[in-house]
């Protein structure tokens, strides 16, 4: 039993283990949380219920009502009535309050409705256009989602590649005291060391809280709380892809949501003209009539209905929304053309950051392992006696610069691969993993 209960605790006591988080995981994830996803499925939800809406054309209304009754006047009052006694006599009566119910079913159904019509074809083409603007969002948040993951992850290296030279600044530091003791070096020696030991600390801490930001972004965009404890990352920065032409005949989302949007907004200056056209409705109604005292009548009718109703002048209302319906023409015109020149320019850029990114990258592989050997055959002159302490620590300072310029060239590379992918059309994902469309 004392064993169990052993074996209970210990279960208890030992901390359980958090799971990294991995890409896929954490774009799972935005699918959910994202607040910028959300909005728009709620815009597109707005519109498909604005078209729900425009069905009454072709549908009909059917309306219930009842009415009760009850009336007085003067034809109800005072009323001469004769009397059966001999000779016959005039008196008069009181029959109101008149009291009754009336009811009725009534089914209205359009004919003709020109400007309906047109009002419908527009909200179709608008719900279009959202559910298009919802999948370019749905593309874009992958890229902001992978750009802030790869962030942190850049950041952690900056950290670890920071420590290391801090690590090598201890080691110059102690080598720098060693030989100062033993007569072969001087004070100055020490001083350098010291202060670049010194700069280096300070340089791990500003990292770190470069970090934590990063880190804090990536909750936030995730909707996870935000805490100070480390989030653990299970994928890597991945390696820049090579520039490579695709297909550029993908088209992108957010073009086809312009062109339609320009289109629905077309279709809204024909619903307004068409309002100048008569509407034509079938009536259809079936009603009771249940009446008290003092008629006491009871009765029911049916009535069958064509009705043209045509508006002559409403007050230069339906001129003035037929002059609005075209100004907003006018406005989704000049927007579809600057969306266009906007993916143009968009495009050009990806194609020339992507080759800068990639020239970037392998020119950072090279000067980091150049800065390499020049750092280890500075050490070696050093201590050797044949190099001196200020010729060590440039050579320190500049394999820092040259491993943090790498990791940053790597960050940069990846993310331009991605955002060709994105500007063509194509999930930026597929830049990781090397497949072409």
């Amino acid at each position: 039993m004392r064993l169990t209960w052993v074996l209970i605790l210990s279960a208890l006591l030992v901390p359980t283990s958090v799971s990294a988080l991995s890409l896929e995981e954490a774009l799972d994830i935005s699918r959910k949380q994202a607040i910028t996803l959300q909005s728009l499925a709620a815009e597109t939800q707005k519109a498909e219920a604005a078209h729900r809406q425009t069905a009454q054309v072709y549908l009909p209304t059917i309306s219930a009502d009842a009415t009760w009754l009850r009336a007085d006047s003067s034809y109800l009052t005072g009323v001469p009535v004769p009397t059966l006694a001999l000779p016959p006599t005039l008196e008069r009566r009181d029959f109101g309050p008149a009291e009754g119910t009336l009811t009725g079913i009534q089914i209205v159904q359009p004919l003709f409705n020109a400007d309906a019509i047109q009002s419908r074809q527009s909200a179709a083409l608008n719900v279009d256009a959202r559910r298009h603007a919802e999948q370019w969002g749905h593309q874009a948040i992958r890229l902001e989602v992978s750009r802030r993951y790869f962030t942190l992850i850049r950041e952690q290296q900056r950290v670890q590649a920071l420590q290391t030279a801090q690590q090598a600044a201890q080691a110059t530091a102690r080598l720098a005291h060693a030989n100062y003791r033993e007569g072969l070096a001087s004070r100055l020696d020490t001083e350098q060391a010291d202060a670049e030991l010194a700069a280096i600390q300070a340089r791990v801490a500003q990292a770190r809280a470069k970090k934590q930001q990063a880190q804090l972004t990536l909750k936030k965009l995730l909707g996870m709380p935000s805490s100070q404890d480390d989030v653990a990352l299970s994928s890597e920065l991945p390696t820049p892809p090579p520039p490579t032409e695709i297909d550029a005949a993908q088209e992108r989302r957010d073009l086809r949501a312009s062109e339609l949007a320009a289109e629905a907004a077309s279709s809204n200056v024909k619903a307004s003209q068409a309002e100048w056209l008569p509407n034509l409705n079938l009536i259809a109604r079936q009603q009771w009539i249940d009446g008290e005292a003092p008629l006491n009548t009871h009765g029911d009718g049916w009535l069958l209905a064509v009705n043209l109703q045509w508006t002559l002048f409403d007050g230069l209302g339906r001129e003035g929304r037929i002059d609005e319906s075209q100004a907003k023409a006018r406005q989704a015109r000049v927007e579809l053309d600057d969306t266009r020149r906007r993916i143009k320019l968009e495009q050009a850029l990806a194609v020339s950051h992507w080759e800068a990114g990639w020239a970037g990258w392998h020119a950072a592989l090279t000067a980091e392992e150049a800065a390499q050997r020049a750092t280890r055959l500075a050490k070696r002159r050093y201590e050797e006696g044949l190099g001196s302490m200020t010729e060590l620590l440039t050579t320190q300072a500049r394999l820092e610069r040259e491993r943090l310029a790498l990791i940053n060239a790597r960050y940069q590379g990846v993310l331009a691969g991605m955002n060709y992918y994105l500007q063509h059309g194509y999930d930026p994902l597929l830049a990781l993993e090397d497949k072409r469309p």
